[in-house]
Order: C-alpha cells, then sequence, then structure tokens
C-alpha cells in the first residue's frame, strides 16, 4: 500500500492549438497488425497521445504511430483525423477499389461523406514481391485502380482527393511511371519519406493540405519549411539524388530544397493528370465548390418553376436560382477563387425533361510556380 498522500497526474498536450480548417477532413488508411483488432475499423483521433490511447502505440502498431508521429509534427496541433486500418496482405490497389471489403470504400463511409481527404500507406509483409523496378508494382496499380472509387464519390457530391504511398522498390532503377500520364486527376503519387526504407511521407503532405485552405499550395513558401528533417528517396538521401527535378516533372508530388532557404518543401502539387486538375489546389477547390453547389440546389429539388408562355423559363425564378446559388458560393469561397459565375439558360424545355440545367464557372487563382527576373548594370536607372 503507497503512504497517504495526494497524486497529481500532470497532463501535456494542453498547450497545443487547434487546427480547424473547415476545408479539410482527413483520413490515414495504413497496415496494421493482425493481432490488434484495428483492421476494418474506423477511429476518430484528435492527437498523438489520442491515438495512442486507441490502440496506435509504437510497441503494437509501429508503422501507424510513425505515421500519426509526422503528421502531428507537421500539423503543429491537434485536429480530427479518422484513421483506418488495413491488413497486412491488402495491396494499395485492392483496398481502393470500391467494392473491397475492409478497403477505404468502408472508410469514407464510415465517415459519412464527410471526408475529403485521405492518405494511404502500406507495410508489406516479408514475402511481398514489389518488382525489379524503381517503383513497386502496387503504386501503378492503386493510381489506376482508385480511379473508379473516385469517380463515384464525386458523383455522389463527396468528392475525395488521395494521396497514394509512392513506394521505391528499387532506388537504383530508372524511373519509368510518369504520374501526370495517368489521367486520374484525384490521386497524387508522395515520393520521398524520412525512413531509408522505400516508404513516402504521405502524412506529411496531408498534414500540409489540412493546415491550410484549399486554395493554398503545400510547397507555398510563405508558410515555411516543413518539419521533415532528412528525405530518402528508397534507401538514399535525396541530396545523392540527381533526378529529382525529372521526377518532378514526371509528375510526383515530392521534395525540394530552395536557394536561400533551410530545410525541405514540397514542390508542385502535382496531381496525376495534365488536365484542370493537375494541381491539387484546383482540385480541392473544385470540391469545395461542389460539395456547397449541392447543399444549395438541394432545396430546389422537385420544387416547381414558372414558364413563360414561349416554353423559356422565367426571367424572375431563374434570377432568384442564379442569386442564391451565387451568394453560397461566394460566401463560402471567399478569397479563394479569383471569381465565379453562375447562370440559368431560359430556353430550356423544363416542363418536358424535368431538368434545369445550371452552369456555376469558378476561376481559380493564380500560382507563381515559376518567377523569371532580369537581373542586370545598368549605368542609368529609369
Amino acid at each position: 500500500m503507497p503512504y497517504p498522500g495526494v497524486t497529481i497526474d500532470v497532463a501535456s498536450g494542453n498547450l497545443l492549438a487547434e487546427i480547424n480548417v473547415l476545408d479539410s477532413v482527413p483520413a490515414l488508411a495504413a497496415t496494421v497488425s493482425a493481432e490488434g483488432g484495428l483492421v476494418g475499423k474506423t477511429q476518430e483521433v484528435y492527437s498523438l497521445a489520442d491515438a495512442e490511447g486507441k490502440g496506435y502505440t509504437q510497441e503494437d502498431e509501429p508503422f501507424v504511430h510513425g505515421l500519426l508521429e509526422e503528421y502531428y509534427n507537421e500539423l503543429g496541433g491537434t485536429q480530427r483525423l479518422f484513421v483506418f486500418g488495413l491488413s497486412a496482405d491488402m495491396t494499395m490497389a485492392e483496398a481502393l477499389a470500391p467494392a473491397t471489403a475492409k478497403g477505404v470504400a468502408q472508410l469514407l463511409r464510415d465517415g459519412g461523406g464527410d471526408i475529403n481527404l485521405v492518405a494511404i500507406a502500406r507495410q508489406p509483409g516479408g514475402e511481398y514481391e514489389a518488382g525489379a523496378g524503381f517503383l513497386d508494382t502496387d503504386v501503378e496499380a492503386a493510381v489506376t485502380a482508385s480511379k473508379a472509387l473516385c469517380e463515384a464519390q464525386q458523383k455522389a457530391n463527396t468528392p475525395v482527393r488521395i494521396f497514394i504511398e509512392g513506394r521505391v522498390a528499387n532506388a537504383a532503377a530508372s524511373n519509368e511511371y510518369e504520374p501526370n500520364t495517368a489521367a486520374n486527376g484525384h490521386v497524387a503519387v508522395v515520393l520521398g519519406g524520412t525512413k531509408a526504407d522505400g516508404s513516402a511521407a504521405v502524412s506529411v503532405a496531408l498534414a500540409r493540405a489540412c493546415k491550410y485552405g484549399a486554395h493554398v499550395k503545400l510547397g507555398n513558401g510563405q508558410n515555411g519549411a516543413l518539419s521533415v528533417q532528412q528525405v530518402y528517396i528508397g534507401t538514399q538521401r535525396m541530396e545523392d539524388r540527381t533526378d529529382m527535378e525529372t521526377l518532378h516533372d514526371a509528375g510526383f508530388l515530392t521534395f525540394m530544397h530552395r536557394p536561400g532557404a533551410a530545410g525541405y518543401y514540397f514542390g508542385r502539387d502535382n496531381m496525376c493528370a495534365s488536365d484542370d486538375f493537375r494541381i491539387l489546389a484546383h482540385g480541392r477547390v473544385i470540391d469545395k465548390a461542389q460539395r456547397v453547389a449541392a447543399q444549395a440546389f438541394a432545396p430546389f429539388v422537385e420544387a416547381d418553376i414558372r414558364m413563360e408562355s414561349d416554353g423559356t423559363v422565367n426571367a424572375s425564378d431563374a434570377a432568384y436560382i442564379e442569386e442564391t446559388i451565387d451568394t453560397a458560393l461566394r460566401r463560402t469561397l471567399s478569397g479563394q477563387v479569383s471569381g465565379l459565375q453562375v447562370s440559368v439558360p431560359l430556353s430550356q424545355d423544363v416542363v418536358n425533361t424535368s431538368t434545369l440545367q445550371v452552369d456555376v464557372k469558378v476561376q481559380p487563382l493564380g500560382y507563381l510556380t515559376w518567377i523569371t527576373v532580369t537581373l542586370g548594370l545598368a549605368a542609368t536607372l529609369g
């Protein structure tokens, strides 16, 4: 029996700021052990300490714990995060297929349609064959498999963007894969990790996205360097490679140094596409606009609208719908877009089709990805 006295438990973490960015509802899907009872289970955590209390400890779940530690270190505060356990024998491609039981589709259902950013990473078993190429063969397969899931989410007005771990199988091999040719702007392949084991820091990318608004690029120089101390491409230090710019140009979401600035930064926030959604910021802004528009349009479903004698839509009713949607979008996207326009074409056959066409145009912000400066000596100024 202890001596009589007063016991005081000193709590830690109370000084961490709550990071509350309404644009982000993040989730992490990662490999867990079969013994922990976390396979196929979704849990909400708010900090690393909270996650440890729910079973994601260094001792029992070292892989997930490492990802969570990176996430909250980069986030620099507390925030709600959905965590989902993948079985060790499930590839990322299998986990991202729409019909896979205990896969990412279940995670999105468990999130009630709120999740809009997902990072996925895996720790293959000892007998797994990753292939002889630069990338694990699972990476390209995951980009392809995820498209159907992402398109289904978009169709349901619950769009999602996904960070896929660009696992490196053989760092000495030449890269043959170009993510920007994959025609899947819903996903990004993160290349480079904080450990020399072929993994990638998807949780760092997720945290940087969640730390700021949807319109802010991951590599925004005004937000400072990342929290990571070292970056590896497979087993090699990033600084020991001469092809980082080539990998960046191929469409990987990867890291870089900046002249005159210490630390690591993300480069261009590349997605696996070359169209309008080739950068993450464009996709996140349009996803936000879609969710807002879906909510704003909901009251008009099965509502009536007046028609003119020539069969066209009543101009006053059309103007009311335009104003309602325009107001909702401007209120929620203020400062995140350059402009927007909502229009209801009047010459529509609503009577026979029961369908109203509304055109919404969103003009994104411009980004100073490349800056060209003309510098030279001059005898006179002016």
